[in-house]
């Protein structure tokens, strides 16, 4: 999202989050996603489900100032920080 959209990466890290599941065949999806969005993936075929949280992310990027942006999930306790 960061690349394709041009978000902050604290906007990317806090962006509900989706993964397909080979077996049993479905797709997990964090609360967020419109309803929308989950309508058209149902008629592609996909058999979908909530899941609160698929993973957790810490992330930093370097900006073209050499600048460090750090960003933390904010589903779990955490920070991110550099030096």
């Amino acid at each position: 999202n960061v690349i394709d959209f041009q978000m902050s990466i604290q906007n990317a890290v806090n962006f509900p989050r989706f993964h397909h599941q080979w077996r049993p065949d479905k797709l997990y999806l964090e609360p967020g996603f419109s309803p929308d969005t989950r309508r058209l993936l149902e008629q592609k075929g996909h058999k979908l489900e909530t899941a609160a949280n698929i993973c957790e992310i810490s992330a930093i990027q370097v900006e073209a100032s050499g600048w460090l942006a750090g960003a933390a999930d904010p589903r779990v306790e955490g920070k991110a920080a550099g030096y």
